[in-house]
């Protein structure tokens, strides 16, 4: 099976970032895979980044904790030729809808081929419909979507999109220090590191309170920090560029810490809501 990977901002860099950039999401990629024992084979084109796995529930169970992944589908992989997706397509609609009902074709290309997006579309409903009686084609509320992304000479059936954290890869926008010992300062972390950033954690002995962000970087290095510590050596050690804090609406102090790197709280304008959402999601993938 075929984990197809999409990628979001990345796509809006020059072709040179983009390429960098996507690079650093595959290294990434790997480097998860290995230290949980996925086995697995990448490579990657100008859009997407295709990862080959026998275990799709734990490799899709590690996808939705790599930073820079917008959305991915597990897929079964064709040749461009209409009669071959054909084929899967409907393999696909009978796994889907095995007493008939309604479905939708969702079909894009990338590159050169003798028939366009709707022409494939047409094509491959009339190839369900004819291998299931009963199947109706409802483009606005279907009960199953069966999607085909067919790129150069290659083509991608599925029929799901699992989202992914989004952002940008993990240790392509730098370091950072960030002091974790309490929820919103995990939050701020775990923002800080989807944002590219390779994140240093400062915590109190004992806290525990950033044992959750191992399972986002798999390399997590952790200081030893208390109310005596100064941030500033902190900040040398770690070769820190930047500072984050869990500091909420009304905590932040008026004096600035005296830090020669500039200092963020990205969870200061979150609610209580919007705040344990995060730390669900950062605690369970």
């Amino acid at each position: 099976m075929v984990l197809l990977v999409r990628f979001g901002e990345l796509a809006l860099k020059s072709r040179f970032v983009r390429r960098q950039l996507r690079d650093r999401l595959v290294a990434n990629i790997q480097d998860l895979f290995a230290a949980e024992g996925i086995e697995c084979l990448t490579r990657a084109d100008h859009g997407r980044i295709y990862v080959e796995v026998d275990d799709v529930p734990a490799a899709s169970a590690g996808l939705r904790r790599v930073f820079g992944i917008v959305s991915f589908s597990p897929a079964r992989e064709t040749s461009s030729d209409p009669v071959e997706i054909g084929e899967v397509a409907v393999r696909l609609a009978l796994d889907r809808l095995p007493r008939g009902g309604s479905f939708a074709i969702r079909a894009r290309r990338s590159g050169t081929h003798p028939y366009s997006s709707q022409d494939l579309a047409k094509a491959l409903g009339r190839r369900v419909q004819d291998a299931i009686p009963g199947a109706t084609v409802d483009l606005d509320g279907p009960a199953a979507e069966i999607h085909v992304e067919v790129r150069e000479n290659r083509a991608y059936v599925f029929a799901d999109i699992v989202d992914g954290p989004g952002g940008l890869p993990m240790g392509s926008q730098g370091r950072a220090l960030a002091l974790v010992d309490s929820e919103a300062a995990l939050v701020s972390a775990w923002l800080a590191m989807k944002r590219g950033c390779r994140v240093t954690v400062a915590a109190p002995d004992g806290s525990g309170a950033h044992e959750p962000l191992r399972r986002w970087d798999v390399h997590l290095k952790v200081l030893s920090c208390g109310p005596d510590s100064d941030l500033q050596e902190l900040v040398r050690v770690s070769r820190s560029e930047a500072v984050f804090l869990g500091a909420r609406v009304g905590e932040i102090a008026p004096e600035k810490p005296a830090l020669d790197v500039p200092v963020f709280h990205p969870a200061v304008g979150l609610d209580d809501a919007r705040l344990k959402g995060l730390v669900d999601r950062i605690r369970g993938g």
